[in-house]
């Protein structure tokens, strides 16, 4: 709160008295001097009046024309007359004058009378600049005197004041600053007033006391300085340790309760603000809490270090963490819990990655050994699979050699068919390299004698197709895939102990991220074969062996070799795939490999005349895709069909390419990682040309936004990747579509 000064409130009052008073009466005796001047004014207007009413009395009677005007002119020249206006009794002007008008002039008007008779009017009009300047003159004195007399009283109320109360206070003042600075002895004799001595008195009084208590509080604050110091740096010491540490830091009583609660929020279960007075189960998941209260009672039993790891759901996912609890006393124990996550994930990914390095290591030791046999067998089978044909040729038709011959030469057809399984595991197997439709691989095997023994022993065994029709094709070896086929499907049929379904699928994929399973899975273009069935599974220690060679559950001598599944992973790795494995045991088993689609074949198909009535007139078409290799598949294979192709790379580029162009048809994706998706697209298109004629894609399946977009307008779903019929049909079938549509319409 600003401090106030006496001295200067009595001198402002003083001074405030002295002038309203001395203003009050200035302003009467101005408003006085002002009525006086004004009663004056009306008087001489009077007086005008009348001396002009007799003056102009005998020239009017005598209508002495000349003489009215000298003496209207003659009362003309007084600056104080505005205006004149001298008339007969009939209205006749006889004279008239008149200068600026001021405001509010003093007007008269008199009758000009001669023998008793009136014979005429005058009327003139007297301005106030007289009065008004005399007013001024009036009221710039007053204040002149007013201004005069506030100097005096201020000056004078200075003098006063200063000898009266500023002198002695300044005295009690620097004796009070004396006993301030320390001087005990000062006693103020030097103050005379009575009340200011009273106050000298009681402050001197005040000052012995603070002086002593002063005494007493430096000692003391010297000692709590001192401990506080210590404090503070023993805080700052453990503030900082503690701020260092990532980890979530915690105190716990001897019933599990969070005393205190510290770390990064990431590591934490809770906000502290949460968890501070709360038992672990209200904070902590049951099966966690349970762990809790476990270490923790052995904690405080046995005095050491506790260290445990456990999992935490948080924030959408799965985080791995490892405590470490220590009991300082009997009714307190510590905790530390560190995110162990990455190295659990990496400890994870390291052991995954090392199984598969050293499952191909096994591989590959195993196929080189099968591959050495084979070689030998392949020397040792040439006699038993050659001469016996020999033989049979030039023995008689009645020997009874035949049978035993024959017998001969099917063991050394089936040896072979062993070694050519060897050196396919050995993956030597693979001569023929040629493009293959899998489809067409899987219903030739169905059309096998093989298939055919294979469905006389599994009577009760159902089997389902669904094969893509415009799979991709893949460049590999017939014969090997073939047997890939073969295998997989007896394998499945194997597994099924009474009825039960084999399930064929392919299709094509377009895999976009790195992909971790089984077999890792790159980016690209795949065709995709899926064999699945609902027999007995396979328990996850035997899925780490199944192609292993010789690795079998099934009775040897029965039910194959043991090396169909062996035989598998050695054609599918010559072909560059990957295979991924999923089982649970009563449930059934799904196998499911990846092959590289032939992209170059599929760009070259269609050649002329296989695909003259799909090729376009040269209509305008716009591809809409954020993905550039999509973006160039597509422009390639509709440019080939003989369309005028433009492609953006957005929604919104989409949408402003449209504002300025019109195209026959838009070729649109529907899932575009940046910006808008293509059913907001398309939303926008035909808010900018209704009715725009649009194909649909997608990597993924047919979804609620695929069908919003159809029911919005859109033609065709095609899924990618792209085939070349299978675009052109597409584009073709919606372009002839919205021309039956025109005509219809017409």
């Amino acid at each position: 709160m600003r401090r106030r000064s006496i001295s200067m409130e009595l001198s402002i009052s003083l001074v405030l008295l002295v002038f309203i008073v001395e203003g009050v009466l200035l302003l009467l005796i101005y408003h006085r001097q002002a009525a006086d001047l004004f009663h004056q004014l009306q008087a001489k207007a009077d007086e005008y009046a009348i001396n002009l009413s007799e003056t102009l009395a005998v020239p009017i009677w005598d209508f002495d024309d000349e003489q009215i005007r000298r003496i209207g002119e003659g009362f003309a020249r007084n600056d104080r007359v505005t205006a004149i206006l001298i008339r007969g009794v009939d209205g006749t002007v006889h004279f008239e004058f008149r200068r600026d008008n001021p405001d509010d002039p003093i007007v008269r008007e008199v009758s000009i009378v001669h023998t008793g008779k009136p014979i005429g009017q005058v009327r003139f009009s007297l301005s106030p600049d007289a009065y008004r300047k005399d007013l001024a003159w009036l009221r710039n004195t007053a204040i002149m005197v007013l201004a005069v007399s506030l100097v005096v009283i201020v000056i004078a109320t200075g003098i006063v004041l200063r000898v009266l109360m500023r002198k002695p206070l300044a005295i009690l003042r620097q004796g009070m600053d004396r006993v301030a600075r320390g001087d005990g002895d000062y006693r103020f004799d030097e103050v005379h007033h009575e009340e200011l001595a009273d106050i000298a008195r009681r402050f001197r009084k005040m000052a012995d006391e603070v002086r002593h208590r002063e005494r007493s509080l430096q000692k003391e604050v010297v000692e709590r300085k001192r401990a506080e110091d210590k404090i503070r740096e023993s805080d700052a010491r453990t503030r900082a340790i503690l701020n260092a540490i990532p980890d979530g830091l915690f105190q716990f009583d001897r019933d599990g309760r969070f005393l205190d609660m510290r770390g990064d929020p990431k590591n934490l279960p809770e906000s502290p603000d949460r968890c501070i007075g709360r038992e672990i189960g209200y904070v902590m998941p049951a099966d966690i809490a349970r762990l809790f209260r476990m270490q923790l009672a052995r904690a405080f039993e046995t005095g050491e270090v506790r260290v445990f790891e456990y999992e935490l759901a948080s924030g959408g996912r799965v985080r791995n963490y490892e405590c470490r609890l220590v009991a300082v006393s009997e009714d307190l124990a510590l905790g530390m819990s560190r995110n162990i996550t990455d190295q659990v994930t990496a400890a994870a990914e390291k052991k995954r990655l090392l199984e598969q390095l050293q499952r191909a290591q096994k591989m590959e030791a195993i196929g080189m050994l099968a591959g050495g046999v084979a070689h030998d067998l392949n020397n040792v089978l040439s006699g038993l699979v050659s001469y016996p044909e020999l033989i049979l040729m030039d023995l008689p038709a009645q020997s009874p050699l035949h049978k035993p011959i024959r017998t001969i030469q099917k063991s050394g057809e089936r040896a072979a068919h062993i070694v050519q399984d060897l050196l396919t595991l050995a993956r030597r197997g693979v001569s023929v390299s040629e493009v293959v439709n899998l489809n067409q691989v899987i219903r030739e095997y169905l059309k096998s004698p093989e298939y055919e023994l294979l469905r006389a022993h599994h009577t009760d065994v159902q089997l389902d197709l669904d094969l893509s029709d415009d799979l991709f094709d893949i460049t590999g070896s017939p014969v090997h895939l073939n047997k890939t086929v073969m295998n997989l499907i007896s394998n499945a049929a194997e597994a099924i102990l009474k009825e039960g379904r084999i399930r064929i699928e392919t299709e094509n994929r377009y895999v976009d991220a790195l992909t971790k399973g089984y077999d890792d899975i790159q980016e690209g273009d795949y065709v995709v074969l899926r064999v699945t069935d609902n027999g007995i599974g396979i328990s996850e220690a035997d899925i780490e062996r199944i192609f292993e060679p010789f690795y079998t559950k099934k009775v040897m001598g029965r039910s194959g070799t043991g090396l169909g599944m062996a035989v598998v992973w050695g054609t599918v790795k010559d072909h560059r795939g990957t295979i991924d494995v999923q089982s649970h045991q009563a449930q059934g088993t799904t196998v499911t490999l990846h092959f590289p689609s032939n992209k170059e074949h599929r760009m070259k198909a269609g050649e002329p005349g296989t695909l003259e009535d799909l090729k376009g007139a040269g209509e305008r078409i716009l591809v809409v895709d954020d993905v550039e290799e999509q973006r160039e598949i597509a422009t390639g294979m509709l440019t080939r069909l003989g369309y005028q192709v433009e492609s953006v790379s957005s929604g919104e580029a989409a949408a402003d390419y449209l504002k300025t162009h019109r195209v026959d048809m838009v070729v649109l994706d529907m899932i575009m990682d940046a910006g808008i998706d293509g059913l907001e697209t398309y939303r926008r298109i035909v808010r900018i040309h209704p009715g725009q004629r649009a194909v649909i894609t997608s990597g993924f399946s047919e979804s609620d936004r695929v069908h919003e977009t159809r029911k919005l307008g859109a033609g065709a779903y095609v899924k990618k990747p792209y085939r070349f019929e299978t675009i052109a049909k597409a584009v073709k079938t919606e372009l002839q579509r919205g021309l039956d549509g025109g005509r219809n319409r017409t």
